[in-house]
């Protein structure tokens, strides 16, 4: 049985990628055609891929996956950021990402040892984000995409439990 520090945490991350999910697809459908969507397109793609894998952890550790209703409003007035405030939060939510991976390494050392692949992925899948928001940031978009699909490629067959 997990601690319930580590439940906790992941209850925690699997709210957080809810909203993710939510934000994201709401910004990238209004970015069509614009290099930014390499970016928050890429993060949606992120997020829709996360789906399966954070809900079978949240079903093997009996946690609800499902956004609570403050996850589904912080999503949705997110994800209706305009495209002239994008940068800005962008620059607002990078150093707190990079301080949410310390957080992740402390739940994966927390977690339960039937669960150390998926563990592992969770950070990982972090550290492309970070990577992401660095490439934005530094508007070198192409590279996103690039990323992206090497990270979906590591982890598209892979089974995240033993």
């Amino acid at each position: 049985m997990h601690s319930k520090e580590f439940t906790k945490a992941f209850e925690y991350e699997l709210q957080n990628r809810a909203f993710a999910l939510r934000a994201m697809f709401g910004i990238a459908r209004r970015l069509h055609g614009d290099p930014q969507n390499d970016f928050w397109g890429g993060y949606a793609r992120l997020e829709r891929f996360n789906v399966p894998r954070y809900a079978e952890a949240a079903q093997r550790w009996g946690l609800d996956p499902q956004p609570q209703t403050w996850t589904r409003i912080r999503g949705t007035v997110i994800g209706a950021t305009p495209k002239f405030m994008l940068r800005s939060l962008l620059k607002f939510a990078y150093p707190k990402t990079v301080e949410y991976l310390e957080e992740l390494r402390r739940m994966r050392g927390l977690g339960p040892d039937d669960g150390k692949a998926f563990l592992d992925y969770v950070v990982d899948q972090e550290v492309v984000q970070i990577e992401m928001m660095q490439l934005a940031l530094n508007e070198r978009y192409p590279e996103i995409t690039r990323n992206l699909e090497a990270f979906f490629q590591k982890y598209s067959d892979k089974d995240l439990f033993d």
